[in-house]
């Protein structure tokens, strides 16, 4: 993205060297600046990352699976592979529209423990690893919804 803030610039510059005039210099300013920062910042990001790296982990065991996302204790969890009763997707809907999807783990005590996409975990992959365990334990394609208002429906159990 860091990159693509200098092709911006890059195309400000090819734009008034093709129509031979100036973009209006109160917007030129604009652009050029919050690009340059922009870029600036994300590049302090980049070496941010690169200076400080972090290890997802995603484990299944015969006994447990084991999530451990970088810095965080809401994604992390260590859980019981007999404890899983299945798979799912789930999402919220509301008079605000649709919520985003989270995907997960639900365990027999009703608990949901959400496993996060970012690092290109595979949901399936997981699944078909506790499965090899436990052949009982389903993922079902459809989206789990609860509903909130006057049509008000929790999550299926």
């Amino acid at each position: 993205m860091a990159l693509m803030c200098w092709f911006y610039i890059a195309v400000l510059y090819g734009y008034e060297y093709v129509q031979q005039t100036r973009v209006e210099e109160p917007l030129r300013q604009i652009l050029l600046w919050s690009f340059s920062v922009s870029s600036l910042i994300l590049l302090y990001v980049v070496w941010w990352h690169h200076r400080h790296p972090a290890t997802y982990e995603a484990i299944v065991t015969t006994d447990r699976m084991t999530v451990k996302y970088p810095d965080s204790e809401m994604w992390s969890f260590d859980v019981a592979v007999s404890d899983i009763k299945r798979f799912e997707s789930r999402r919220s809907l509301s008079h605000a529209g649709r919520g985003i999807a989270q995907h997960g783990v639900v365990l027999n005590d009703g608990r949901f423990f959400h496993v996060c996409l970012n690092y290109g975990v595979s949901l399936g992959k997981l699944h078909k690893a506790v499965q090899s365990v436990r052949p009982e334990v389903s993922f079902s394609k459809k989206i789990n919804q609860r509903v909130e208002g006057p049509l008000a429906k929790d999550y299926d159990d």
